[in-house]
């Protein structure tokens, strides 16, 4: 079947069943209309095509070339497009739950408004691609490459990226949450109001990153490097950090309620009105930090060391200081408790009288 004929069979409202267009060349083609069921596309050119109100069933797309289409509104749910080429491409309320889209390459794509759940897009390429409120939830993108591309509003719940690289993109409100993350380099990256919580992000490099506003609610940060990041409130409640480095890191108004800091080293970083609040922080080092206002309520500070750190009207209210060194610390108006909070943890119901 040439081009020709699938052309005439659209004009007959015919349906193109079972056919094999392996190879055919159908770039720039009006496909309006046309229904395709149990198609067989692979490695056909499809550059550009006009495919709206086209049905597509159980089509095979492996190694299609779809380079420049507009797929808006079109369902692709559950198809095969491994090494598919979609640079260039327009989604828009585009449905590919379930597709096979391995090693796809979606280069300089504009990506908006469309659903990828539970897709296979292991080894895809996102290079420069523009993402907009994009789902890509249950996915699997180990060693996708989502190096300089724009994401923002895009849910990346429980989604597999193993391997992924996201070096030089720009990420805003994204969701990333219970993602395996572990060694991940997003060092130098614009990262804002991202929501990590649950993920797994040990070993990652945020170094000199802006984390403004993200949040890492239970995520686990050990031995991540995030020195030199500005982190202006960010959310850590419930994190790990066994062994992180934030040396230098702008971490002011930033909340580690109830984390696990046993041996992060903050030192030098700035930590004015930030709360620990019931967060361990073990042999955590804050030397020459600047902890001004810091909240460090119930907070464990056995064997911490404090040396050169100014901690100015900060609170310790009732937190465990055992070994902690303050060798030249600047403790003024420091405050060991507050009168107005231990009477409200102390207070107690009496007992009504009859």
């Amino acid at each position: 079947m040439n081009r020709d004929e699938i052309l005439d069979l659209i004009r007959r409202n015919k349906t193109v069943l079972g056919a094999d267009l392996s190879g055919i060349d159908l770039a720039g083609a009006d496909l309006t209309g046309g229904r395709f069921e149990k198609v067989n596309f692979q490695g056909a050119d499809l550059s550009g095509v006009n495919i709206r109100k086209t049905g597509l069933r159980k089509c095979d797309f492996a190694g299609a070339r779809l380079d420049g289409t507009d797929l808006s509104n079109v369902d692709l749910r559950k198809m095969n497009f491994a090494g598919a080429s979609f640079q260039k491409v327009r989604l828009d309320r585009t449905l590919f739950q379930g597709a096979d889209l391995r090693k796809a390459d979606f280069s300089d794509a504009h990506l908006g408004w469309s659903l990828m759940q539970n897709a296979q897009l292991d080894g895809a390429v996102f290079t420069g691609a523009v993402f907009e409120k994009m789902i890509m939830s249950h996915a699997s993108m180990n060693g996708a490459d989502l190096s300089g591309a724009d994401l923002t509003k895009v849910v990346f719940l429980d989604t597999k990226l193993e391997g992924a690289r996201f070096q030089g993109a720009k990420l805003f409100k994204v969701l990333l949450s219970d993602c395996k993350l572990a060694g991940q380099d997003f060092h130098g990256m614009s990262i804002q109001q991202v929501n990590f919580a649950g993920s797994d992000l040990s070993n990652a490099d945020f170094s000199g990153a802006n984390l403004r506003m993200c949040h890492f609610m239970n995520a686990d940060l050990s031995g991540a490097n995030l020195e030199g990041a500005d982190a202006q409130d960010a959310m850590f409640l419930g994190a790990k950090f066994l062994k992180t480095r934030l040396a230098g890191a702008n971490l002011y108004r930033a909340y580690f309620g109830e984390g696990d800091l046993s041996q992060a080293d903050f030192s030098g970083a700035n930590l004015e009105n930030a709360a620990f609040t019931r967060a361990k922080c073990r042999a955590a080092r804050f030397v020459n930090g600047k902890c001004s206002y810091a909240d460090f309520s119930h907070a464990d500070l056995t064997g911490a060391d404090f040396s050169g750190a100014r901690l100015y009207m900060a609170l310790l209210h009732r937190s465990v200081v055992d070994g902690t060194v303050w060798d030249r610390a600047d403790r003024t108006l420091i405050r060991l408790e507050n009168k107005e909070m231990a009477e409200a943890e102390d207070w107690t119901p009496q007992e009504t009288k009859r």
